[in-house]
């Protein structure tokens, strides 16, 4: 190539290959047998802050505000192209088949799945991004943006929503109409309807500590959130939204958590570099304990690629799959 990032820093003999380092940290093996570079193994060379996983598939992007596409089986990594974000991204979820990403300058990407080509649609807010929610059926993303909730649908504003809070977590549950929103000043969880174009508050409940991760399970019947404290939050979203007790904590504070497609298990991880998975439905059983997930780093991301498969990323630049059977 002719690019700078294409510039060779070191090489070494490996058997039947030379390998080559990229200034971009692409990784080149080079047959002299065939003349050709016969395979580029890529990846992020900065911290990964959020990561989503579909079809196989797993979606990262990093502080540099790279954004890639692994193959789950085969490991190979495939970039984004077009007109990508050149800061550090903030938040990703995958919503039927896009990837939306917001940035640090307030910038939100809507990309899709089987191009990975960016830039086409694009959005902005008015103010830095905590969190985001989706729903693919209705084409909702709600955002929280410091004091203010912004909703869009189908990539068009409807709604603005202003509150008398710092707003972090958010998710948005299976129905659709109902949105979860953590404080990010105090320990405290706001239940909203959507109604439309309209965010309509219902109630709220104190927390154990401040929400940095919500999830709604598939089926809609519990809420987990990561935090501040040990403890993972979990609700009855059947019994309104009532707090489970459970037996199970962290080390420290948590900062990613995750359903699995079945509703069985959910995962949570943070600074400790551990990884907890629980089972809802039986509160008082042990946790699956992974331990030293990410040794060299903290976890950012677990997400589920299938109903016994986990998969974590953090700031070591790694991207892990676990086997879960429980």
């Amino acid at each position: 190539g002719k690019d700078v990032a294409d510039q060779q820093l070191g090489c070494l003999w490996a058997g039947d290959y030379t390998l080559s380092v990229s200034f971009s940290g692409s990784i080149n093996y080079l047959d002299f047998n065939s003349n050709s570079v016969t395979r580029i193994l890529k990846g992020h060379q900065r911290s990964i802050e959020t990561m989503d996983a579909a079809s196989n598939k797993i979606y990262t992007s990093s502080f540099d505000g790279r954004c890639a596409k692994y193959d789950a089986e085969t490991g190979d990594v495939e970039y984004f192209t077009g007109a990508v974000h050149k800061n550090k991204v903030l938040d990703t979820k995958i919503s039927g088949d896009q990837f939306v990403s917001v940035d640090i300058e307030n910038k939100i990407m809507r990309t899709s799945l089987l191009t990975c080509d960016m830039g086409s649609n694009t959005s902005s807010v008015p103010a830095q991004v905590g969190s985001f929610g989706v729903h693919a059926d209705t084409g909702i993303e709600v955002y929280t943006c410091q004091k203010e909730l912004i909703m869009f649908k189908n990539g068009v504003k409807v709604c603005s929503k202003e509150l008398n809070f710092n707003a972090k977590a958010c998710a948005i549950a299976p129905s659709g109409t109902v949105l979860a929103v953590g404080s990010a000043d105090a320990n405290v969880l706001y239940i909203y309807d959507i109604d439309g174009s309209n965010i309509i508050q219902r109630q709220e409940r104190e927390t154990s500590g401040v929400l940095t991760e919500l999830a709604f399970s598939p089926d809609g019947g519990f809420l987990v959130g990561a935090s501040s404290a040990r403890a993972p939050l979990l609700l009855d979203v059947n019994n309104h939204f009532n707090p489970v007790n459970h037996c199970w904590s962290a080390q420290s504070k948590s900062l990613t958590c995750s359903f699995s497609p079945d509703s069985r298990l959910f995962a949570i991880a943070g600074i400790d570099s551990n990884i907890l998975i629980c089972e809802p439905g039986s509160p008082m059983k042990a946790a699956i304990k992974i331990i030293s997930a990410h040794p060299l780093g903290i976890i950012n991301r677990v997400r589920w690629l299938n109903s016994n498969t986990l998969v974590s990323t953090g700031s070591d630049m790694q991207v892990r799959q676990f086997t879960v059977s429980a």
